[in-house]
């Protein structure tokens, strides 16, 4: 009987924690700000809050830092081709929520900038197309209220720039059937992505070994000519 009785109650916690709403709060512009919510406790995960002054220990010894690992690398060419497959996993991860992952606020304003006109006005008229295909898409998966996104070029800044603020809040049940819908995916894309750019980088770091080998063999081959020369 005490064992039914502590089942049910862990079957109990178990929904009471998959109900649970958690979010994500982003505000861009000058600074990034990004607040993450899980029920009513708010928390600040960019920039970090400072943390009140410790008191001064022994000074230790400095370890070996550890080396960072290589960056991903992705380059916007390659967000762009993953986009459609990987939008297609999102959707039906987004249908099994049955609406009731949120979107507000959702105010951005992006104003397109480099030192390429030609790449920048590309950009700016791939972004534009994506943004109608989109848009229309997401507002019958997810609850978006008030959604404005303006997009622009600016062809005498190098840069892009982001301003306005994001706010995506879900239950706990929904990331899981997300995750497992996106996840494996992205993972699909993912690992063959890594293992071509690994082979880049290897072929990269053989080609000037292998020209010095040529370059050496071609001198010895000066050297023995000359040998010959001299012999004769």
């Amino acid at each position: 009987m005490v064992a039914l009785w502590i089942l049910g109650i862990l079957l109990v916690l178990i929904v009471l924690i998959l109900l649970i709403r958690v979010g994500v709060r982003i505000r861009m512009g000058e600074t990034v700000r990004v607040d993450a919510c899980i029920g009513p406790v708010k928390l600040q995960l960019v920039p970090k809050p400072e943390k009140k002054p410790k008191k001064e220990k022994k000074q230790e010894p400095e370890k070996e830092k550890p080396k960072k690992k290589g960056k991903l690398g992705l380059t916007f060419q390659d967000v762009r081709t993953a986009i459609p497959a990987l939008f297609s996993s999102l959707k039906r991860g987004l249908h099994k929520t049955r609406k009731r992952m949120r979107i507000h606020p959702l105010d951005l304003s992006v104003t397109f900038g480099g030192d390429d006109p030609s790449k920048v006005a590309e950009t700016y008229g791939w972004a534009s197309t994506a943004m109608w295909t989109v848009m229309p898409q997401l507002e019958q998966l997810v609850q978006i209220p008030d959604p404005h996104i303006h997009l622009d070029v600016d062809f005498n800044d190098l840069k892009t720039r982001v301003d306005g603020e994001v706010g995506v809040s879900f239950q706990i049940r929904d990331f899981i059937a997300i995750a497992f819908a996106f996840g494996i995916p992205l993972l699909k894309w993912l690992i063959p992505f890594i293992k071509a750019r690994k082979a880049r980088e290897k072929a990269a770091a053989a080609a000037p070994k292998e020209k010095t080998e040529k370059e050496h063999t071609a001198d010895e081959n000066k050297d023995a000519k000359k040998s010959e020369t001299i012999a004769e």
